[in-house]
C-alpha cells in the first residue's frame, strides 16, 4: 500500500510531528474526494493517534462508502435565476432532494442525537457530538446520498462555470425552538472567509430538511453584500474591526424555504441562523461544492 504525501502532511500537521510543506486546500480536496469531513478526520487522529498506515486504512474504508456525484446532462438554473444570483449573492433550488429523504435523514438525525421527535423534553439534552447548533454527524449512506444529488452538482457546475469541482463532507445542524430553559446556541452574522481583499469566489450551501419559515430558525444573510463588499470595507470606521462593524450595521433578511429545498451563497455574503420561534426543531444538512483551481486566502482578516 503506498502511502499518499498529502495524508501524511494531513496526519503530521494535526498531530504537530512535524513540519509540513504542502498545502491545506489540497490536503482538505483530497479527503473530501474520498469522503472525509475534516472534523471528523482531525477528531480520529486527535484520540486515536493513528500510524500513518493506519490512517490510510481509515480513509480507505471511508472511500468504498462514496456515492459519486454525477450532474443531469440539462440545465437545472434558468436565466432568470442566474441573474438572480448576480444580484443578490444568492438562490434557492427548489427540490434539491426528495420530501421522502428529507423526513429520512431527519430519523436518523433524531436516532444519532437520541432523541424523539414526539417527546419536545428529549430535544435539550447534551449529545457529545453537538457544538452549539452544529453536529458533528458526517458517516450515514442518506447523507451521503444528499451529497450526491445530480440535480445539485449541475447547479453548482452552472454557477461556478465549470466541471472541474469536488463535495464538501460537511456536518449537520439541530436547532431546536427556543423555551424560556433554552438559548439559542448559533453564530451571530458573519462570514466563513477572510476578509483579504478581494475576496475569492465560492459557494458555501445547506439543505433544509424540514420546512422553514421566517420565525422558524430561518438562514439569513444581506443580499447582493458581494457586490458591495469592497467599497463596504473602504468605509469602515478607524480602529473598528469589519465583522464588529458588520454587526453593528448590517440587516440581514430571512431566506425561508420547504424541506428538501437548498440555499446556495457566495461567501462574501455575512450569513448567520437565527432563533427558533416556532413548534418543531429545524434541521439542517450543509453541503457546498469548491472548485479545484481554489486559492485560500493568505492572511485572516
Amino acid at each position: 500500500m503506498n502511502t499518499n504525501r498529502l495524508l501524511v502532511t494531513f496526519r503530521n500537521r494535526a498531530l504537530g510531528v512535524k513540519e509540513t510543506t504542502s498545502n491545506w486546500t489540497h490536503e482538505i480536496e483530497f479527503l473530501y474526494k474520498r469522503g472525509v469531513g475534516i472534523d471528523e478526520a482531525l477528531h480520529y487522529l486527535y484520540f486515536e493517534k493513528p500510524s500513518i498506515e493506519e490512517f490510510e486504512h481509515w480513509v480507505s474504508e471511508k472511500e468504498t462508502k462514496l456515492v459519486p456525484s454525477v450532474a443531469e446532462v440539462g440545465s437545472v438554473l434558468n436565466d432568470e435565476e442566474l441573474t438572480f444570483f448576480e444580484t443578490n449573492g444568492y438562490l434557492i433550488l427548489p427540490n434539491a432532494i426528495s420530501k421522502a429523504d428529507c423526513a429520512a435523514t431527519q430519523q436518523v438525525i433524531w436516532e444519532f442525537l437520541g432523541m424523539h421527535p414526539e417527546q419536545p423534553e428529549t430535544w435539550y439534552q447534551s449529545h457529545p457530538e453537538q457544538r452549539g447548533m452544529m453536529v458533528n454527524f458526517f458517516d450515514h449512506p442518506l447523507l451521503e446520498k444528499n451529497r450526491a444529488s445530480s440535480k445539485i452538482k449541475k447547479a453548482f457546475e452552472q454557477l461556478y462555470q465549470s466541471e472541474a469541482i469536488y463535495k464538501t463532507i460537511d456536518k449537520v445542524s439541530f436547532n431546536p425552538p427556543v423555551t424560556q430553559n433554552y438559548s439559542f446556541k448559533g453564530s451571530d452574522l458573519h462570514w466563513d472567509v477572510s476578509l483579504q481583499l478581494p475576496i475569492p469566489f465560492r459557494l458555501q450551501g445547506l439543505i433544509y430538511l424540514s420546512d422553514c419559515g421566517p420565525q422558524d430558525g430561518a438562514f439569513h444573510c444581506v443580499p447582493g453584500f458581494h457586490n458591495k463588499i469592497t467599497e463596504w470595507m473602504e468605509h469602515v470606521p478607524d480602529g473598528v474591526h469589519p465583522r464588529a462593524h458588520a454587526l453593528a450595521t448590517l440587516q440581514p433578511q430571512a431566506i425561508a424555504a420547504s424541506a428538501g429545498d437548498m440555499v446556495i451563497w457566495h461567501q462574501a455574503l455575512p450569513h448567520c441562523a437565527t432563533p427558533n420561534y416556532g413548534t418543531s426543531s429545524r434541521m439542517v444538512q450543509y453541503l457546498s461544492y469548491i472548485s479545484e483551481s481554489h486559492v485560500e486566502a493568505k492572511e485572516w482578516v
